[in-house]
């Protein structure tokens, strides 16, 4: 992803370009007057996905680069000096997403963390409930143009069927005088089967009523906003509440996952594995437990040091990733060895894409810090259910061990 700032401050193009580029991974690209940012945009065919702009510059001293930058859809924060009179015409371009006061160190890091937002954003699903078509317009543009995938509903119970079905959303801002089913209705159903730190909830009114506030966050609601809010006031909600959101995921995450591979860790396997065993069991359902682990990862770990025999576990970790479905779970079970619940797998199947899997990892040559080596791994499954996981996992591991003996993949059944 490029960036694009044009300021004729060399501290600012120079501060913001390190911050985003360190921070962020992003590529950026600097102009201090708008002939060179039309030059880059020419060099570069307009392929921008945000551009930070300076109001006042040598050649464009009222805002000019805004409807400029416009002629190419390239979302854009506007930098300021001063303040700006709202009635500005500046801020009638609806590609402007946001505008920044440059007062110092703080403003840096504000811009910073909204280019950031906006580039999470991408990912992120918010639903609209609103049965005014025009005011569910309003809020799908605003979510839009900050880079915002967006559901709308005009009825709440319609709304409940497009949770289940599109289970990625992460934010619902929804009305409270609705037909059939009003937003307090709509919030406290929700709340039945997902929690707050899962979905948020934006409640909406255009009451002025304080009791409708304190019910709506009584039922479930993350935050309350008036009909009448700004676009500011509209982006800062939905910003903070994603980012709260973000904040519960990421300490679930540090909890759940291993913090070498990404991977889920042991804890998680038999906690969560063991429902997911019950569960498949009890519905007669396919279930396959393959252990898998890096032959000879004692001698790579001796001869190489251990700093190498972590990037061969990241890099099997890597590549299990990219073969196995993402609705199976894949865990770090200890060292070098991994475990994974592969669902409604037939035998076949299973024999088939891991062998694929052995033989990707045996063609490939891994650089693994300054060294590159060939590696290769043991496969062993389990689908024959015991009284429990670990004894299924048990099953697997008598598999991986003739595995190791006999070369190939074997399949417990």
């Amino acid at each position: 992803m490029n960036i694009l700032i044009v300021d004729d401050s060399k501290t600012i193009l120079k501060t913001l370009k390190h911050s985003i580029e360190s921070k962020l991974k992003l590529t950026v690209y600097t102009a201090t007057s708008m002939k060179e940012c039309a030059d880059l945009i020419l060099k570069h065919k307009g392929k921008f996905t945000l551009a930070l702009l300076d109001y006042n510059l040598p050649d464009a001293q009222n805002g000019e680069i805004v409807p400029f930058i416009k002629k190419f859809n390239i979302p854009s924060i506007l930098l300021t000096g001063s303040v700006l009179d709202k009635n500005n015409d500046v801020f009638k371009h609806n590609h402007l997403i946001d505008y920044i006061i440059k007062d110092g160190s703080n403003a840096i890091d504000y811009s910073v963390s909204v280019v950031q937002r906006f580039i999470l954003n991408k990912d992120i699903e918010i639903l609209v409930i609103d049965d005014s078509k025009t005011f569910a317009a309003k809020m799908q543009g605003l979510c839009l143009k900050y880079n915002l995938k967006v559901i709308v509903n005009y009825s709440a119970k319609d709304a409940l069927q497009t949770i289940q079905e599109r289970p990625n959303i992460k934010l619902i801002l929804v009305d409270y005088m609705m037909p059939e089913m009003n937003g307090l209705e709509f919030t406290k159903e929700l709340r039945k089967s997902y929690k707050k730190d899962e979905v948020a909830v934006i409640a909406l009114s255009g009451t002025s009523e304080k009791e409708v506030v304190a019910t709506f966050l009584k039922y479930g609601a993350n935050d309350f906003l008036y009909k009448d809010f700004s676009d500011e006031e509209f982006f800062g909600r939905v910003n903070n509440n994603l980012e709260v959101l973000e904040l519960f995921q990421d300490t679930q995450d540090k909890a759940k996952k291993d913090y070498l591979t990404g991977l889920f860790n042991r804890n998680y396997l038999f906690n969560v594995g063991e429902e997911i065993y019950q569960r498949a069991k009890s519905r007669k359902e396919l279930l396959a437990v393959i252990l898998i682990d890096i032959n000879k990862f004692k001698i790579i770990n001796d001869s190489y040091g251990h700093e190498v025999g972590d990037a061969a576990i990241q890099e099997i970790s890597k590549v299990l990733l990219q073969y196995i479905n993402k609705d199976s779970l894949i865990a770090r079970l200890g060292a070098d060895e991994y475990c994974i619940l592969f669902k409604n797998r037939p035998y076949a199947e299973i024999h088939q894409t891991f062998q694929e899997i052995k033989e990707v990892v045996k063609a490939t040559k891994f650089q693994l810090h300054d060294t590159k080596l060939h590696l290769t791994i043991s496969v062993g499954a389990n689908i024959s259910y015991d009284d429990n996981l670990q004894e299924m996992i048990s099953g697997a591991a008598s598999a991986l061990n003739k595995a190791k003996e006999e070369n190939k993949i074997i399949i417990n059944n």
